[in-house]
């Protein structure tokens, strides 16, 4: 069995879908690989679970929405970014792990631009997951393996 190219915690160049073409390839964006399933090198392709990040930055004395965090330029180097960001786990994808959905997987690093600690990577996870079973109507689950929502 081979490594894949990234695990959940890393910050990596995907091609993060947009809303009107929600399970097509969107524009080069850095997005936090929230959790990674699968093996590498099989059919089907493993898959990854990407929330959205944006260094768009919040506007000041608005209060942030359950869901989205903000991280200043001295927190963003921590996890390896050179600008402060903001992550909105309000929006994630499911896409495959090639090369279509993440462009820089055959290069050396595989477009990986950082890693959060252990303890944040729980603590992402378990909001992106709180999220999602108290507020689901909130999130905006987009790529081409989404799964249907649960009735």
């Amino acid at each position: 069995m081979s490594q894949l190219p990234f695990q959940e915690g890393a910050f990596v160049w995907c091609a993060f879908p947009e809303r009107e073409n929600p399970a097509q390839p969107g524009p080069l964006h850095i997005g936090y690989s929230l959790a990674v399933s699968g093996v590498a090198l099989t059919s089907p392709p493993p898959s990854a679970l990407m929330a959205y990040t944006t260094t768009r930055q919040w506007p000041p004395d608005t209060p942030l929405p359950l869901g989205v965090l903000a991280f200043d330029h001295a927190q963003a180097s921590i996890y390896g970014q050179f600008r402060a960001f903001v992550m909105d786990l309000r929006r994630v994808a499911f896409p495959p792990m090639t090369t279509t959905w993440f462009p820089q997987l055959d290069q050396p690093g595989s477009g990986v631009k950082g890693h959060a600690p252990k303890e944040d990577q729980r603590r992402f996870r378990r909001t992106a997951e709180d999220l999602a079973r108290r507020h689901g109507e909130l999130v905006e689950r987009l790529g081409p393996l989404t799964p249907p929502p649960r009735r």
